[in-house]
């Protein structure tokens, strides 16, 4: 009786254990990681919706070989290094595993329809991931970063490892051009700086030397650092003005240049801000104007030119 009780023991037990092993292979074998797997030179649209209670929408839509920026009347060419930097991760995006189907579980992983993002892309008139983009998590002790993310028609909360998931929780400011000039530090020959008042200050290069007026040899070294600032400086805080009409021109600083197909002429518009004065616009990116207070972006333009004139001011 005993030999027979263990046996049934025995027998139950490796029953018990192989059923373990089919349900963990059943359920290995059934997770796809695969969220999105898109050809990057046939998408055409992406239509972002951020998460939380006020909804920002906008889109990127290829225009030949370009991109735009799209929200509401507002289009501007689209910085596309920023563009690829997202469609690289979208041609192949997986999951490291599923956390949870159930959806009173959504709320802890941000996930729910009114807390998640959302992207939604296409080729041409087919659409090939809708994707909602939930929690982002970094661990201090581990330095990794993850997300969660679920496919809109599906109910698995998927983690995905790395920067990818934060990359999709995109925002219409992080695709405008933010430049303000595209010329070398080297091919600049003349700054001419003006008011609106009509007052002049002209700085120029002669036998690969720079001069004030023609006649006052510049310092090299602080000259070449300040120059070196200006052609890398680029604009960050962006005013929600599309046009510069009706604006009060300050100042303006007309930089010309070998390579140049024209001059620039980056302009300073006062403005009733007490914490950004002034607002900045470069007619080589003419579709953006930028907030600046008089230590920022204002400063390393205009401020900084002065240090360069006879009475430094």
């Amino acid at each position: 009786m005993n030999n027979r009780l263990l046996l049934i023991i025995f027998a139950s037990g490796l029953l018990l254990f192989f059923a373990g092993k089919f349900i963990r292979g059943t359920r290995t074998a059934s997770f796809d990681p695969l969220i999105t797997s898109v050809d990057t030179n046939t998408v055409d649209h992406i239509k972002f919706v951020s998460g939380g209670t006020i909804k920002e929408e906008f889109e990127l839509k290829r225009s030949g070989k370009t991109w735009e920026a799209i929200r509401g009347d507002n289009k501007v060419t689209a910085d596309s290094v920023r563009v690829k930097t997202l469609l690289t991760p979208l041609s192949n995006l997986n999951a490291s595993r599923v956390v949870t189907t159930e959806t009173a579980k959504y709320a802890e992983y941000e996930i729910t329809d009114e807390q998640a993002g959302r992207v939604t892309i296409w080729e041409g008139n087919k659409q090939v991931a809708d994707i909602l983009v939930g929690g982002f998590r970094f661990d201090q002790a581990t330095r990794t970063a993850s997300s969660y993310v679920r496919k809109s028609d599906r109910p698995e909360v998927y983690v995905i490892d790395g920067f990818a998931g934060m990359g999709l929780k995109a925002r219409f400011d992080q695709f405008r051009n933010k430049q303000l000039l595209n010329v070398k530090p080297e091919d600049v020959t003349k700054l001419e700086w003006s008011d609106a008042v009509g007052n002049k200050q002209v700085l120029q290069k002669e036998d690969g030397a720079w001069y004030y007026a023609g006649m006052e040899a510049l310092d090299s070294t602080s000259f070449d650092a300040f120059l070196s600032a200006l052609v890398a400086t680029q604009g960050s805080s962006l005013s929600d003005l599309s046009s510069t009409d009706g604006l009060t021109l300050a100042e303006k600083l007309t930089i010309t240049g070998n390579n140049m197909t024209q001059p620039t002429i980056i302009s300073a518009y006062a403005q009733a801000d007490t914490l950004s004065p002034f607002l900045i616009h470069s007619t080589f990116n003419p579709m953006s104007i930028f907030n600046s207070d008089s230590v920022g972006l204002y400063k390393r333009i205009f401020a900084d030119l002065r240090q360069f004139w006879p009475d430094g001011k």
